[in-house]
């Protein structure tokens, strides 16, 4: 089986020049956790992550546990704040530069070994020869082939 199996090939792709505020719109209004940002010729550049996001609204003093504690902060207002002005901010700003990629080649077993020891994010973005974007998988997916097979009585090897 290899990742051309059971990859989703219809993606929603950003550009690195949209801004946050378009990419946010989308990550919440179809509960995405993560989106593959292509350039003109479809070739990945990175990909924004709700936790890519998150990360880029809080003080990174917090995120490195130089301040010990901070239950006085005004936590709702602080991140609000931070959001208004993140909305504004280009994708090429947040995005993560190297994100997981695997290729359409790749057997599952491949696929599934690269997530659990390089990916924060149980997804990886699936490329073709030229290096432009061919579909994503996540570890869901993955596990989904597993569960189907093992009702099918098939082994895939």
């Amino acid at each position: 089986m290899h990742a051309k199996n059971i990859m989703t090939t219809d993606v929603v792709v950003c550009h690195p020049e949209q801004t946050v505020a378009d990419i946010a719109a989308v990550l919440n209004d179809k509960s995405f956790r993560l989106i593959p940002v292509v350039d003109a010729e479809h070739k990945i550049m990175g990909a924004v992550n709700t936790l890519s996001v998150l990360a880029s609204l809080v003080p990174s003093y917090i995120v490195t546990g130089d301040l010990k504690s901070i239950p006085y902060a005004p936590d709702i207002g602080l991140l609000r704040k931070h959001y208004k002005k993140l909305l504004q901010r280009k994708v090429s700003e947040v995005m993560e530069t190297k994100p997981t990629i695997v290729h359409a080649d790749e057997s599952l077993l491949s696929v599934t070994a690269t997530l659990i020891t390089y990916d924060r994010f149980e997804y990886a973005l699936v490329a073709d020869a030229d290096e432009r974007l061919a579909g994503i998988i996540s570890s869901s997916d993955i596990l989904k082939r597993l569960a189907r097979s093992s009702r099918e009585n098939g082994d895939d090897a």
